[in-house]
């Protein structure tokens, strides 16, 4: 064998060692989503002044990328969210399953906290099907509520239908693998 087809397959034994032990690209991008939704659950008192929202959300994400493009999906979210009445603080946390056709779904953790009307926090993205496999990324996120305007004076087990609201994430990022 002559002393350069040993190095050509010596570069290319090692060019293939390297594709195996390095990452494979992700693709990385920037979205703004948005999800006009509304909620039905019940409201149930667990303390003095503290009230505890059990239901879900459900509604349509509205995604915008950097190109323009403009896609929808249905959203549903399973929530807990609790109030306080004394200083009308909030917190919730829920899971999204976000369906963006009947082959490929994305699975998504919410949390926040912050005060009547309002909570921020984090939106994750935990995995998905289809296109959508592997998919990882996060972004903050804000809520819009009318709940803690429903929640004064209910009683034990009072089923809320919140006529709407906003879930917004300005700034989500997914990495697709």
């Amino acid at each position: 064998m002559s002393v350069s087809k040993a190095v050509f397959s010596l570069l290319i034994g090692l060019a293939g060692i390297f594709a195996w032990i390095m990452p494979a690209h992700a693709d990385t991008s920037t979205i703004s989503a948005t999800i006009s939704w509304q909620g039905q659950g019940r409201l149930y008192p667990v303390g003095i002044d503290k009230l505890r929202f059990l239901g879900a959300l459900e509604g349509i994400m509205y995604v915008e990328t950097s190109e323009g493009a403009m896609n929808e999906a249905f959203v549903r979210c399973p929530i807990v969210q609790d109030i306080d009445a004394t200083d009308r603080s909030t917190s919730a946390t829920g899971n999204c399953v976000i369906n963006v056709s009947p082959e490929v779904t994305v699975f998504a953790e919410m949390t926040c906290n912050g005060f009547a009307g309002i909570c921020s926090g984090e939106f994750t993205l935990t995995g998905g099907t289809g296109r959508f496999t592997g998919v990882s990324g996060s972004g903050r996120l804000t809520v819009r509520s009318p709940v803690h305007a429903m929640a004064a004076d209910v009683t034990d087990g009072t089923v809320i239908h919140a006529a709407a609201g906003l879930l917004q994430i300005p700034s989500l990022k997914v990495t697709l693998p």
